[in-house]
C-alpha cells in the first residue's frame, strides 16, 4: 500500500544511468532533477539502469540487477508505473524483457520511443521478434514519440494504437544568461555536439569546414566521443586542425558553457529522431544548421529558426555555413527565433507538466 495516496511511484528504465553519454540519458537526468526540485508534482521517480557505461560483460550484470530490483519492487507493490526508454538492437531486447516482467506483476508501462534507427530495425528483424515488439506497444498504457515521424513509425504497422500515442518533443532548461554573441568581437564559433561517427555526418562536416579554410573568421569545436582519432586526422589532412578543437565528450555544464560561446551549431546527421543538441542550441539562441531527418524538420523551419541542408551534401552544408558566417543579421535572427521557440515549446518545466499528466493517466492515479 502507498504511504501517500497522491504520490506516484515511478521507475524510469534507461540505458546508461545518471550522467550517461547519450541524449536520452541527459533528458532523463533533467526529468528526474526537475521532479526532485518540484514538490508540487507528487511524483517519486528513480532510475532503473539497464546497461551501464562499461563493457558488454558488465552490461549483462547491470541488466540482471535491474531485473531483480524491478521484480522485487513490483512484487511488493512499490512501483505504480514504469517508463521504458526504447531505442533499437540491445535496448529493444532489454526493454522487451522488462515489459514482460511488468505484465507479469501487473505494473502498467509507458514506451518512450527515441531511436532514429528503430524503423529499419523493426522492419528487418525476424518474425518472432517483430511480434514481441508489436506486443510491447500493444500492451503499453501509453506511447510517447518525439514527433510525427515517430508516430508514423508505429502507426504504419499498428494503426489501431492511434489513441495511445502522444507526441512530446525533447526539452531542456533555459540558460540564466542569453548567448552573449561572442562573434561581435572574436572569430565566429561553429560547434558540433554528439557522437563522432558517420551516422552523425561528422566526415561531411569536417569536409565542409575544409572548404571554408580560405575564410579566416571562424573556429570550430567538434565535441563528443567516438571516432576521435580518425576525425582529427581528417582535419589535419584538410589543413584545418589548428582551427578545430576536439574536447571529447562534454557533461551538461560543459555543454552549456560551449553553447554560450557558440554562434552556429552544425548537426548534419544521416539518422536522428530529435537530438538534444538542437533543443539545447535553441535554448541558447544559437543558429542551427541540420539535416531534415527524423523529427528535425518538425522543429526547424528553414530560414526562420535554422537552416536545413540535404543529407550527405558537403557542398550545400559548406554553403549554408558560409552564408551564416557572412551574414551576421541572418545568424542572429535565426538564433532569436530559436530561443523564442524554445521558451514556448521546449522548456523543461512545461514538458514535465505534460509528462506527469501522461504518467498519472497511464497509472490511473
Amino acid at each position: 500500500m502507498r504511504t501517500n495516496q497522491n504520490t506516484l511511484r515511478l521507475m524510469v528504465a534507461t540505458t546508461f544511468g545518471q550522467h550517461g553519454r547519450g541524449g536520452i540519458d541527459r533528458l532523463t537526468d533533467l526529468i528526474i532533477d526537475t521532479i526532485d526540485q518540484r514538490g508540487d508534482l507528487g511524483v517519486k521517480a528513480v532510475r532503473l539502469v539497464t546497461r551501464g557505461q562499461k563493457n558488454i560483460y558488465w552490461a549483462l550484470v547491470v541488466f540482471a540487477q535491474a531485473l531483480v530490483r524491478f521484480a522485487i519492487a513490483a512484487s511488493r507493490g512499490e512501483v505504480d508505473l514504469i517508463h521504458i526508454q526504447l531505442a533499437w538492437r540491445g535496448s529493444a531486447y532489454r526493454k522487451l524483457i522488462i515489459a514482460a516482467v511488468a505484465r507479469y506483476f501487473g505494473v502498467p508501462y509507458i514506451v518512450h520511443l527515441h531511436a532514429g534507427q528503430f524503423d529499419r530495425f523493426w522492419s528487418t528483424c525476424g518474425t518472432y521478434l517483430r511480434r514481441r515488439i508489436n506486443r510491447l506497444f500493444e500492451d503499453s498504457a501509453a506511447i510517447i514519440v518525439l514527433g510525427n515521424y515517430g508516430a508514423r513509425v508505429i502507426l504504419d504497422r499498428l494503426p489501431t494504437l492511434q489513441d495511445k500515442i502522444t507526441i512530446l518533443p525533447n526539452a531542456s532548461t533555459s540558460p540564466n544568461q542569453p548567448n552573449p554573441g561572442r562573434s561581435e568581437s572574436e572569430r565566429i564559433r561553429i560547434s558540433f555536439l554528439g557522437r563522432l561517427e558517420p551516422e552523425k555526418g561528422v566526415p561531411q562536416l569536417v569536409d565542409a569546414l575544409g572548404k571554408l579554410a580560405w575564410r579566416a573568421d571562424w573556429t570550430a569545436t567538434i565535441a563528443g566521443s567516438g571516432e576521435l582519432q580518425q576525425t582529427r586526422a581528417q582535419a589535419q589532412r584538410l589543413g584545418i586542425a589548428d582551427r578545430v578543437d576536439f574536447p571529447g565528450w562534454l557533461d551538461p555544464s560543459e555543454t552549456a558553457a560551449l553553447l554560450q560561446q557558440t554562434d552556429i551549431l552544425a548537426l548534419p546527421s544521416f539518422i536522428e529522431t530529435l537530438p538534444m543538441a538542437v533543443i539545447e542550441a535553441f535554448a541558447h539562441g544559437v543558429a542551427v544548421v541540420a539535416t531534415p531527418v527524423g523529427a528535425v524538420p518538425e522543429v526547424i523551419a528553414h530560414g526562420r529558426n535554422g537552416l536545413l541542408v540535404p543529407v550527405g551534401h558537403v557542398e550545400e552544408l559548406a554553403s549554408a555555413l558560409d552564408q551564416l558566417l557572412e551574414n551576421g543579421t541572418l545568424r542572429r535572427s535565426l538564433g532569436e527565433a530559436a530561443r523564442r521557440d524554445h521558451a514556448e515549446r521546449y522548456e523543461i518545466n512545461a514538458y514535465i507538466t505534460r509528462l506527469v499528466s501522461i504518467w498519472r493517466k497511464a497509472a490511473q492515479c
